[in-house]
């Protein structure tokens, strides 16, 4: 069952892990800065590639992200 978080309760939850999420709530409507998401995959669910694979094929309507740190994800690239 998904769980609902803000942005700052996955970083504390899932720290420097990418998880996939979804149903996200941007401030202001912005697009960008997330404020709130649905976590339904974590770490022991699926691997980083296999969340990416999901976000980029659409199936699930996922979106990979990485919670804390310095990485930055750019298509299907991680940048250090």
């Amino acid at each position: 069952m998904a769980e609902r978080l803000t942005r700052e309760q996955m970083a504390e939850k899932y720290p420097n892990q990418s998880i996939g999420i979804t149903n996200i709530k941007y401030e202001n409507n912005d697009g960008v800065t997330i404020e709130s998401a649905e976590v339904v995959y974590t770490p022991e669910d699926k691997t980083p590639e296999e969340l990416l694979a999901l976000q980029v094929s659409g199936s699930e309507d996922i979106m990979c992200w990485y919670t804390t740190g310095s990485k930055v994800n750019v298509g299907v690239l991680t940048l250090c």
